[in-house]
């Protein structure tokens, strides 16, 4: 429950953090590269690997699953379609946002409420999605506030907010039943946090490349 709560209050402050990046833009520069760096280090070191030595091929399969399909979803919704504005996209892209939320709020599980308290580091996920959260929400935020102003922004965080509880609440329900599936999850959540990592990296890429 802490984390889901530190969550949603994260989620309500995103206003405020993207006037915060935008007044200290080199500071948070220098905090979303830590971020980056951060769950990095979670990913590979208590999610990817450890799951690798113990489950085998699973894991590397579960996370790449999880990776192309946050990945094309991204892609799709904020690159391919960006200068689209039909309902039916509009419609989509919230669905898409509140799955995208449910998987979060899902890893945002108490390990010891659901019996998890045995499986690999599941409080590691937790940090590493409040972490990505972070970044994500106020690049949505910043996304909707520019094309559809600040009260759009608002219903699009709140659809965020409700998608999380849903995800919070149903994997206590799943995962206190089907305990051995948590770390098939865990890796599936690492590879989809890992696309954040990816775009991270090939954004400042293509930065440093434009400016020489």
């Amino acid at each position: 429950m802490f984390y889901l709560i530190l969550s949603l209050a994260q989620l309500a402050l995103t206003p405020l953090i993207v006037h915060g990046i935008a007044r200290f833009h080199r500071v948070s520069q220098l905090f979303a590269f830590l971020l980056v760096a951060a769950i990095t280090y979670n990913i590979f070191a208590h999610i990817i690997l450890e799951h690798l030595d113990t489950f085998g091929v699973g894991s590397l399969i579960a996370a790449g699953c999880g990776l192309i399909l946050f990945s094309y979803g991204d892609h799709f919704f904020f690159v391919e379609s960006q200068t689209k504005t039909t309902w039916l996209y509009l419609v989509l892209l919230q669905v898409f946002l509140f799955l995208h939320a449910m998987t979060d709020g899902a890893a945002l599980i108490n390990a010891s409420d659901a019996g998890l308290s045995n499986h690999l580091h599941p409080e590691k996920l937790s940090q590493s999605v409040l972490l990505h959260r972070l970044m994500f929400e106020a690049f949505i935020w910043k996304y909707f506030y520019e094309r559809f102003g600040s009260r759009a922004a608002r219903l699009v965080l709140l659809n965020i907010a409700l998608g999380t509880i849903l995800g919070f609440v149903l994997s206590h329900r799943i995962f206190s039943q089907m305990p051995a599936y948590f770390d098939l999850f865990e890796a599936f959540m690492g590879g989809a946090l890992f696309h954040l990592v990816y775009d991270y990296v090939k954004e400042n890429v293509f930065r440093i490349r434009h400016q020489h």
